[in-house]
């Protein structure tokens, strides 16, 4: 029988069939370092044995998911801040890993009135922002829609309400939430391992360990290759005066100019030049 593996604890390997029924399952051979929650198997249903794994579409390696969809990087207004810069590295992580993320901004019952001008450079960009509220209800019904039937990997900084929003589109999910720590601002890590929760139509959500902050991560790309990931910067990467423009000080930029111009925010742009500075510092250790 073909079901796809939720999670592997202590030796066990739980796989859940087309209906969403859960196997238990011991392993053949030595493929158990080689497959991950979201992967395809094949499973003995009588003696409850998994026996081998498909090829599988994609692997996410920051958790580790297999065929992953898509993306969902959840932060808030407040409690914890929103730090665009933050939320800039996450974009970074899952674009570089070849996934199109989701951008999604949850405790919008806590926000100022005109909030979302402060997200129109994300829009600019071409990334698709979803604006809701765990705590109110608001707007949850139209990102679930987006779930739907699909392997969803939804992560971002601890505390902005990954676990809390679970716990209201999935039944019986009690997952423990994240207290935010009053004299860090910061949230506290809750979720240890990653599993495949099973949303109420045919699709699947992994619920990742949060991250308070990005600066430990190592983004495996070269540095003249990071303006690829910044949407409205790629835009220009064949229109400049020299090949191979790292877009910080070379004569004849498009992109300083359009920055100057205002066509390309600036203080995404400060974010890409301090991401470069960052990624060429570490080459040059190596």
């Amino acid at each position: 029988m073909k079901g796809i593996l939720i999670k592997s604890i202590g030796g066990f390997f739980f796989v859940a069939s087309r209906s969403k029924e859960i196997y238990q399952c011991r392993i053949r051979g030595k493929i158990r370092e080689k497959i991950y929650p979201g992967d395809y198997v094949e499973i003995d249903k009588e003696n409850k044995i998994l026996e081998d794994y498909y090829p599988r579409n994609n692997l996410l390696k920051r958790p580790k998911v297999a065929n992953v969809d898509q993306v969902v990087i959840m932060h808030s207004i407040k409690d914890p801040e929103f730090a665009p810069s933050l939320l800039d590295r996450f974009l970074l992580l899952v674009e570089s890993s070849g996934f199109e993320p989701l951008i999604v901004i949850n405790k919008i019952d806590q926000a100022e009135v005109g909030f979302e001008a402060d997200f129109e450079e994300y829009k600019e960009a071409g990334y698709e922002l979803h604006f809701i509220s765990v705590k109110e209800n608001i707007n949850l019904d139209k990102l679930f829609e987006r779930l739907n039937d699909k392997i969803n990997v939804l992560t971002g900084p601890s505390g902005a309400g990954k676990s809390s929003f679970l716990n209201k589109v999935i039944e019986n999910a009690d997952l423990r939430t994240a207290a935010v720590s009053k004299k860090l601002k910061k949230g506290v890590h809750t979720t240890r391992m990653v599993e495949l929760l099973s949303l109420p139509n045919q699709g699947w959500v992994a619920d990742t360990p949060g991250f308070s902050s990005m600066t430990k991560i190592n983004f495996e790309i070269e540095p003249e290759d990071l303006s690829w990931y910044f949407p409205e910067i790629a835009q220009y990467n064949n229109d400049c005066k020299f090949n191979r423009c790292s877009h910080l000080h070379e004569p004849g930029c498009v992109v300083q100019k359009k920055v100057k111009n205002g066509e390309i925010s600036e203080r995404r742009y400060k974010s890409y030049k301090q991401i470069y500075n960052e990624l060429e510092k570490k080459e040059r250790r190596y």
